[in-house]
């Protein structure tokens, strides 16, 4: 059947209501009366503040470093080291609560899949004959439950690529507040030392010693951050192409792909010449 552009294809199901809200689940009974409403939405969860009490912890460390590296003469590319190793620092909580959202989403799919199946072949396939009910049916098993499928894939993956993602900047940050926490004590020690000539070639050993640290620590963070780039990209590519089997041309705001039903079996006024009750049919 025909629908306007960006809605879904109509069907009608006796005793079922169409919620108005996107976070709310609207229960009825069969006369169609709602029962009572359903409010969806993530539980919040708290950043433990981790990434906050690193910083603090690491500025008095890279002003002690910082102030060795000006006095050994290697400062400006020491300088330079030290910038991008710290700038790349993350949160691996915002990384972490978008691994729970995806793990809830996963959940709340799959009870939603659930639902619906059970609610066709509990509530609607045991009462209900005619063309309407077999077209829900072939829509259900081979379109919804299908989708469903899907995105409950796509969520698992999306999942785990969050919690890698958590994993890696968690050690990306405690190996840089680890480099910094070890080299500042014995640049501290060594910058007292610079002015007599071995002290400083001690100094500029030092320095060079932690720079080169600072630069695996660079390359580290460019590797993962190919690596999950890569993965993200995979995951995107799959969505699209959930999008191109649900809508027309892939693209949402097309519609959904046309059922090819007859407008009539949206019409209320004929509802019964496509709704056909059992015990109609029995009698």
């Amino acid at each position: 059947m025909s629908t306007p552009s960006g809605e879904p294809p109509k069907l009608i199901v006796p005793g079922s209501t169409t919620p108005v809200a996107n976070q709310q689940l609207y229960v009825s009974n069969a006369g169609g009366t709602v029962q009572r409403t359903v409010t969806v939405a993530p539980k919040p969860r708290t950043d433990p503040g981790f990434y906050k009490r690193l910083i603090t912890e690491l500025n008095p460390l890279r002003q002690s470093n910082r102030a060795a590296m000006a006095v050994s003469g290697l400062g400006v590319a020491a300088l330079a080291l030290d910038v991008a190793a710290t700038l790349n620092l993350g949160n691996p909580f915002l990384f972490y609560d978008r691994r729970e959202q995806w793990k809830s989403m996963a959940g709340l799919l799959e009870g939603s899949r659930s639902d619906l199946w059970r609610a066709f072949f509990d509530d609607i396939s045991p009462n209900w004959k005619g063309q309407a009910r077999d077209t829900l049916q072939q829509y259900v098993r081979f379109n919804v439950n299908g989708l469903y499928g899907q995105l409950g894939k796509i969520t698992d993956e999306m999942s785990g690529a969050m919690h890698g993602q958590y994993k890696e900047v968690l050690e990306y940050d405690l190996s840089v507040f680890g480099l910094y926490a070890t080299s500042a004590p014995i640049l501290r020690t060594v910058a007292a030392m610079s002015a007599h000539p071995v002290g400083r070639v001690a100094l500029m050993t030092q320095v060079g010693l932690f720079m080169s640290a600072a630069g695996n620590l660079v390359k580290q963070f460019a590797d993962v951050y190919n690596s999950y780039e890569g993965a993200l990209n995979k995951l995107e590519l799959k969505l699209n192409d959930l999008r191109g089997a649900f809508y027309r041309s892939g693209n949402p705001a097309l519609g959904a792909r046309d059922l090819h039903l007859t407008p009539a079996i949206s019409d209320p006024t004929q509802l019964e010449n496509y709704w056909v009750p059992m015990s109609k049919e029995a009698s």
